[in-house]
This record gives C-alpha cells, sequence and structure tokens, in this order.
C-alpha cells in the first residue's frame, strides 16, 4: 500500500499524546496535517516535528469547549487547504466524577468538546470530505463500550459519538466516505493524569500512543474498497 504523499489530513487534540504521535506518523508518510488544539505553542512545536519527519503543517488554535467558533473553524480550514482528505476526531476531555455528585455544567463540559465539537467539525467538513471520497477517523474509547464507576459522563459523550458515527457512516456510504471509529483502552498519555483512574493504572501496561498513531495510518492507507469499521484496542495484560 501506498505512502500519504498527496493527502491532507485534520487532526483535532494534536498538540500531544495520540493526536501528536498521529501527526508524526502521518509525517513519516509525507501527509500534509492540519494540526488543531487550544494549545499554540505546544502545537508550533509539533508542526516543526513534522516538518523534520519530512511532512507539511499547518496550525490552527481552537477551543473545542466553544463548540459555536468551529464553524469558523472549519471555513478556515478549507479556505487554507486546498482539499481535505480525511479527519481524525480526537480531541477530547476527561471527567471523573460520582452521577450523584456531578454538576450541570461538568457533563454540559464533556459532551461539548467529546460530542458537540467533533459533530459541528464534521458536519462543516462533509462537503469536502465527500469531494475526495474521504475518511473520518473517531477516537473514540472502551469508556463507550462498557461503564466504569466515577465515568457515567465521559462515557455518555463517547458513547453518544460512536453511536453518532455509527449512523452517519450509513448515511456517508452512497458518497464514498468511510468512518471508523477506534476504541482504544489505557493509553500511556497525559489525559488522566492526576486522577483517581490514573493512580489506579499506574505501573501497568499501556498502548502507547505512537501505536494508536500507527493504526490511524493503517486505516487511511486502505484501498477504497475495504472498510474497516470498528476497531476495538485493549490493553494485553
Amino acid at each position: 500500500m501506498s505512502r500519504l504523499p498527496d493527502k491532507t489530513v485534520i487532526v483535532t487534540g494534536a498538540s500531544r499524546g495520540i493526536g501528536r504521535s498521529t501527526a508524526l506518523s502521518l509525517a513519516n508518510e509525507g501527509a500534509q496535517v492540519a494540526l488543531l488544539s487550544r494549545d499554540q505553542a505546544a502545537l508550533e512545536e509539533v508542526a516543526s516535528e513534522v516538518t523534520r519527519a519530512g511532512g507539511r503543517a499547518l496550525v490552527f488554535p481552537v477551543d473545542f469547549a466553544d463548540s459555536s467558533s468551529v464553524p469558523a473553524l472549519a471555513s478556515s480550514l478549507l479556505a487554507q487547504l486546498e482539499s481535505v482528505h480525511a479527519l481524525v476526531n480526537n480531541a477530547g476531555t476527561f471527567l471523573e466524577q460520582d452521577l450523584a455528585e456531578m454538576t450541570d455544567d461538568e457533563l454540559r463540559h464533556v459532551l461539548d468538546v467529546n460530542l458537540m465539537a467533533p459533530f459541528v467539525l464534521t458536519r462543516e467538513l462533509l462537503p469536502a470530505l465527500r469531494k475526495t471520497r474521504g475518511q473520518i477517523i473517531n477516537v473514540v474509547s472502551t469508556s463507550a463500550l462498557q461503564g466504569y464507576p466515577q465515568q457515567s459522563g465521559y462515557c455518555a459523550s463517547k458513547a453518544g459519538l460512536l453511536g453518532m458515527m455509527r449512523a452517519l457512516a450509513l448515511e456517508e456510504k452512497p458518497n464514498g466516505v468511510r468512518i471508523h471509529n477506534l476504541c482504544p483502552g489505557g493509553v500511556d498519555t497525559a489525559f488522566i493524569e492526576g486522577t483517581r483512574l490514573g493512580e489506579r493504572l499506574a505501573g501497568q501496561v499501556m498502548i502507547s500512543p505512537d501505536d494508536i498513531g500507527e493504526m490511524i495510518v493503517f486505516l487511511l492507507r486502505q484501498p477504497a474498497n475495504v472498510d474497516l469499521s470498528e476497531m476495538v484496542i485493549r490493553r494485553f495484560t
């Protein structure tokens, strides 16, 4: 299967963790990467790493907690990119709270970042993705498939994203847009740093973010007649 020198891929949450690893994996394939995150300084550093690795990068700072800003972001992306071949919905936030103690604002925040923002960005970019018969890769979570204590809000956001994208895959099949959902558990990033979950997992075997980045590249390299709609990735302990 060929490399990706003619592909433009948008990666959200690209300043660290899975997003950064994905951007560097794409750079190794020669792709152009649009890097999205709220941390502009970190994005600039990732962009430099992408360039050194042989890719091309553009930086787009955005705070996905404000989904109302996403349409303008999408317009900026489309104005600066000649075409869009893939969107990687990776940006997310974690919420660890008993439902009985959860506030409306806490739930609203995790839903805004994990569900509303990818919904709006995907909707706005669909016309461009239809033109290229592109791909959408969603970094979901095993929390979309099962419940975990103190994660009811987080599970709700990820289950909502998975359900939405499963339905969208059927809607977009006639347009040639393929959708892939990755559901990893226990990835070694700063995502759960300082949480009770992080304390419980400390010292255990974890999935590397580089492994997820390589899986995303693997999906993007599949021929148009192959549809890998869902992958569940668990720690092998």
